[in-house]
């Protein structure tokens, strides 16, 4: 999980803002994807780098997402 992600989870007093679940849901989703890592090491170099790739498009999907919904927090608190 990108790392600028997992901080947005462990913001100080997360709970007054998102229900606590979002944390559950984040440490489970980071069990799944040292899963994911350590399957991918069986297959050919060819799957791995798709596997990668794909790992690295959606944490980059994520912190955009996040990136977005900050802004338009801020927006519409104006």
């Amino acid at each position: 999980m990108n790392k600028g992600i997992a901080d947005i989870y462990r913001l100080p007093n997360i709970e007054e803002y998102e229900d606590v679940h979002l944390l559950t849901l984040s440490e489970y989703c980071a069990s799944l994807e040292e899963q994911v890592y350590a399957i991918a090491q069986a297959l050919p170099e060819q799957e791995q780098q798709t596997i990668q790739a794909y790992m690295d498009a959606r944490n980059d999907l994520e912190l955009e997402t996040v990136r977005v919904a900050l802004r338009w927090g801020k927006r519409s608190k104006q």
